[in-house]
Protein backbone atom coordinates (compact mmCIF):
# COMPACT_ATOMS: atom_id res chain seq x y z
CA UNK A 1 0.00 0.00 0.00
CA UNK A 2 1.52 3.52 -1.26
CA UNK A 3 1.45 6.03 1.48
CA UNK A 4 0.85 9.47 0.24
CA UNK A 5 1.72 11.59 3.66
CA UNK A 6 3.33 11.02 6.87
CA UNK A 7 1.82 10.22 9.73
CA UNK A 8 3.22 12.71 12.23
CA UNK A 9 2.67 13.60 16.06
CA UNK A 10 -0.86 14.52 17.21
CA UNK A 11 -2.60 13.41 13.94
CA UNK A 12 -5.97 12.05 14.22
CA UNK A 13 -5.74 8.57 12.85
CA UNK A 14 -8.42 5.36 11.80
CA UNK A 15 -7.44 2.23 12.58
CA UNK A 16 -7.67 -0.19 9.40
CA UNK A 17 -8.24 -3.24 11.18
CA UNK A 18 -9.19 -4.06 15.02
CA UNK A 19 -6.18 -3.91 17.92
CA UNK A 20 -6.87 -5.30 20.57
CA UNK A 21 -9.76 -3.77 22.08
CA UNK A 22 -10.27 -1.19 19.26
CA UNK A 23 -12.22 -1.91 16.63
CA UNK A 24 -11.65 -1.26 12.65
CA UNK A 25 -12.47 2.17 12.13
CA UNK A 26 -11.53 3.39 15.27
CA UNK A 27 -10.26 6.89 15.53
CA UNK A 28 -7.62 8.47 18.41
CA UNK A 29 -4.96 11.14 18.47
CA UNK A 30 -1.16 9.63 17.93
CA UNK A 31 0.98 9.97 21.46
CA UNK A 32 4.24 9.06 20.58
CA UNK A 33 6.33 6.74 18.14
CA UNK A 34 7.83 3.45 19.19
CA UNK A 35 10.20 1.21 17.92
CA UNK A 36 14.03 1.31 16.32
CA UNK A 37 12.64 2.38 13.54
CA UNK A 38 9.94 4.82 15.18
CA UNK A 39 7.49 2.92 12.72
CA UNK A 40 4.89 2.21 15.97
CA UNK A 41 2.20 4.37 16.93
CA UNK A 42 0.89 4.70 20.45
CA UNK A 43 -2.79 6.16 20.01
CA UNK A 44 -5.38 7.24 22.62
CA UNK A 45 -8.89 5.82 20.80
CA UNK A 46 -11.51 8.75 21.41
CA UNK A 47 -13.69 7.06 18.87
CA UNK A 48 -15.47 4.78 19.99
CA UNK A 49 -15.35 5.25 24.03
CA UNK A 50 -13.15 2.81 25.20
CA UNK A 51 -12.56 2.25 28.99
CA UNK A 52 -9.61 2.59 31.06
CA UNK A 53 -6.28 1.35 29.25
CA UNK A 54 -8.40 0.12 26.62
CA UNK A 55 -8.29 3.37 24.89
CA UNK A 56 -4.20 3.23 24.49
CA UNK A 57 -3.56 1.27 21.66
CA UNK A 58 -0.15 0.69 19.99
CA UNK A 59 -0.17 -0.22 15.87
CA UNK A 60 2.46 -0.27 13.07
CA UNK A 61 1.81 2.63 10.52
CA UNK A 62 0.53 0.11 7.77
CA UNK A 63 -2.61 -0.38 9.97
CA UNK A 64 -3.58 3.46 10.17
CA UNK A 65 -4.69 6.23 7.46
CA UNK A 66 -4.63 10.07 8.66
CA UNK A 67 -8.28 11.00 9.15
CA UNK A 68 -7.37 14.71 10.57
CA UNK A 69 -3.49 15.92 9.83
CA UNK A 70 -2.13 17.67 12.59
CA UNK A 71 -0.84 21.46 12.30
CA UNK A 72 -0.25 25.22 12.76
CA UNK A 73 -3.53 26.65 13.18
CA UNK A 74 -5.10 29.90 11.92
CA UNK A 75 -3.67 31.88 14.69
CA UNK A 76 -0.37 30.36 13.80
CA UNK A 77 -0.43 28.12 17.57
CA UNK A 78 0.70 24.81 17.24
CA UNK A 79 -2.96 23.45 18.05
CA UNK A 80 -4.87 20.87 15.72
CA UNK A 81 -6.50 21.84 12.74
Amino acid sequence: MATTRQIELYDIVELLEAVDAAPAGARGGVLEFLGDERDIAEIEITQPTLDGLDAIVYATLDKLRVVKPHGPSEDGSAEPR
